[in-house]
């Protein structure tokens, strides 16, 4: 087999990370080939625990098998320390004769310096260029090439395409099986995102319930224009950020700021904060609002089994879908920004 069977051998791997796992590290897979066969494999599978190559490297019966062994892997060895330390100054020192990578990481912490160190160590090096990496972890490429988080827009409506029976009303949609789903979307992203209606009726936690992530909360971000939470007795401490147009609110607390540049200086502002994606969450004026300028990378509606006749109606889709799942009493369709 050749360089490019073997890459697309460990992109299979990759696929076997689970994304709400990984959450803002990516999916990345690893083989390492000796005399032309597969001696060992593995991937990232938790956020803040053991890259790929580590988890190869673990899976030898014999680590002397290694030397002089070709390794495969979807994404450039990061070279910083991080939470687990340099995966590329780890694989320097274990006898590697060759190191073939699927993509440069767009990451400036490691960016060419994996390659590098590895190279001074006396490890020859191949870069492929694949696209593998980059079609697995689509948020994390977009938010280190465009300095800005990737945005998905969520919706969940009604049969008929409704978001709620009516203005100010809160209404359930989703079975226990779709909430689960939902749940696991909000855990690979940095950040949810409301507006001030959808709080001021919802109160909803942003939180991740349904699954075990293994990782922190995300942030929660409120649009409020007007400042219509300002004397709202909720405690907004614990990792809230709320944006506003008006100026005494923002000088209320140091969790709430201006917002000078509308929804694009928002998004500036949350990538300066290391928010590498963002879910919006909030009502179809928010998501509109995205859409009209042209700020998202990806809807993701849940279509419900539930009618309700008439109410608050939700966006309108005229692209066709790039995935379609039924989770629970919903179909998930997954619409990505061309």
């Amino acid at each position: 087999m050749n360089d490019l069977t073997f890459m697309a051998l460990a992109a299979q791997e990759a696929t076997k990370a689970v994304a709400y796992k990984t959450f803002e590290n990516p999916r990345v897979g690893a083989i390492i080939v000796q005399n032309n066969q597969i001696i060992a494999t593995g991937y990232h599978d938790v956020f803040g625990q053991a890259h790929a190559e580590i988890n190869a490297f673990n899976h030898l019966k014999d680590k002397n098998q290694i030397i002089g062994a070709t390794m495969y892997v979807t994404l450039e060895p990061c070279s910083s320390s991080g939470k687990v330390g340099s995966c590329a100054k780890a694989m320097s020192t274990w006898g590697l004769r060759r190191v073939v990578i699927g993509s440069i990481d767009p990451n400036p912490t490691t960016n060419g310096q994996g390659v590098a160190l590895l190279k001074a160590s006396g490890v020859e090096v191949a870069v492929l260029h694949t696209n593998h990496s980059a079609c697995l972890n689509p948020e994390f490429y977009y938010y280190f090439q465009s300095k800005k988080p990737y945005v998905q827009l969520k919706l969940v409506v009604s049969k008929d395409g409704f978001v709620s029976s009516g203005h100010h009303k809160r209404t359930k949609l989703t079975d226990d099986r779709a909430d689960i789903d939902v749940h696991q979307e909000r855990a690979k992203r940095s950040a949810i995102m409301i507006g001030s209606e959808t709080f001021l009726v919802d109160k909803p936690q942003l939180t991740i319930r349904l699954v075990d992530s293994g990782h922190q909360q995300p942030m929660r971000v409120v649009i409020d224009r007007r400042g219509r939470l300002q004397n709202n007795h909720f405690d907004f401490s614990n990792r809230w950020i709320i944006y506003t147009e008006n100026m005494a609110f923002a000088n209320q607390s140091h969790n709430v700021y201006l917002m000078t540049h509308g929804l694009a200086g928002v998004l500036r502002h949350l990538a300066q904060q290391n928010i590498q994606s963002v879910m919006i969450e909030g009502g179809p004026k928010l998501m509109n609002a995205f859409i009209a300028e042209n700020l998202w990378q990806e809807k993701l509606i849940y279509e419900t089994d539930v009618t309700l006749g008439s109410g608050v109606p939700g966006v309108i889709c005229k692209q066709m879908p790039e995935s379609e799942t039924r989770v629970g009493n919903a179909v998930k369709r997954r619409y990505i920004n061309d």
